[in-house]
């Protein structure tokens, strides 16, 4: 029987799972496309503080998936099967390690994407900065900016397979 308690917990994965799925949709094939649309400079300071503000919901929702995972897992009574081999030989235990490999590719890009690769694509330059400075910069800018978009794309694309394997889960796993 499943309880209140254990539909609340579903029910906040899923949502974790849908913010970040289509929050990454959004913010890579609507937002940053049309940022070609308007002035560089307004682009480059709405492409900022809009970062900022993806990077916090993708962190919340990166933290609470797992969080509300295991707390499901655990409820249902299932978390102290991870200890026996013969779980992972399972079609649900291959489905959920496919599901926490996944989220931890994610951590992964997410750190990549916030920690490194975000400040470098973010320059700030002093005002009196030589046109070879911010030249150099640009260029620099644009590079980091390519291996942006790839992580956002491979986040884009696997949070997909993700909602996939989910589906998989709810009915099982992997039916083999």
């Amino acid at each position: 029987m499943i309880t209140l308690e254990l539909q609340i917990l579903i029910a906040l994965h899923l949502l974790f799972a849908a913010i970040f799925v289509g929050s990454n949709v959004f913010l890579d094939f609507l937002l940053t496309p049309r940022l070609d649309l308007i002035p560089p400079g307004q682009a480059a300071r709405l492409g900022d503080r809009l970062g900022t503000d993806f990077a916090i919901l993708n962190w919340i929702t990166l933290v609470g998936l797992p969080l509300t995972g295991l707390l499901t897992l655990w409820r249902l009574g299932t978390l102290g099967q991870f200890v026996h081999a013969a779980f992972y030989m399972s079609g649900y235990g291959m489905a959920l390690v496919t599901m926490i490999t996944i989220w931890g590719t994610l951590i992964v890009t997410a750190s990549i994407l916030t920690f490194y690769l975000r400040p470098r694509v973010v320059v700030k330059l002093p005002y009196d900065a030589s046109r070879q400075l911010v030249e150099g910069a640009r260029a620099d800018a644009m590079r980091y900016a390519n291996w942006m978009r790839w992580l956002a794309r491979y986040n884009v694309a696997v949070s997909m397979l993700a909602i996939v394997v989910g589906g998989f889960l709810r009915f099982g796993g992997f039916g083999f």
